[in-house]
């Protein structure tokens, strides 16, 4: 099997529903215009033809001093594809990216008690930092 890494392409939308529960109503009409923003990005992760994973982020520009940094938002894995090493594969895939591509930084939210993800993060050389993270949701606008 051929597992390959690539940016996200309007061919490969629709196979996003099978990555999680999450994704099982998408519409490529709904991920089109995040895809055109030139500081939305999207990796898949496929096996052969099959779209098996999804890291989505965004490019965030220091006003200060004009660097940037990549914000991960989203890492899904496949179910069936889960705990075979293909996430770490594929985080590593995109921390290349991203130093290939001059970020000054990458980071990524994780809930502590998302012990999986949390150990694929720091396996792949990321460290924790001492943060907390505060929201505030509005939603009438959803």
């Amino acid at each position: 099997m051929n597992l390959i890494f690539e940016r996200l392409q309007e061919k490969d939308i629709l196979q996003l529903r099978d990555i999680s529960d999450e994704f099982v109503s998408i519409e490529p009409r709904q991920i089109i215009p995040f895809l055109e923003e030139k500081h939305n990005i999207a990796f898949v992760a496929k096996l052969d033809d099959t779209v098996i994973g999804l890291i989505y982020g965004y490019s965030l520009t220091d006003f200060e001093d004009g660097t940037t940094q990549f914000f991960i938002y989203s890492v899904d894995i496949h179910t069936e594809y889960q705990n075979k090493g293909y996430g770490s594969l594929f985080i590593n895939y995109v921390l290349k990216w991203v130093k290939d591509n001059k970020f000054r930084e990458c980071f990524v939210i994780a809930d502590e008690d998302n012990a999986r993800a949390c150990r694929v993060y720091e396996k792949a050389g990321m460290v924790v930092t001492n943060t907390k993270q505060f929201e505030m949701k509005f939603p009438e606008n959803y």
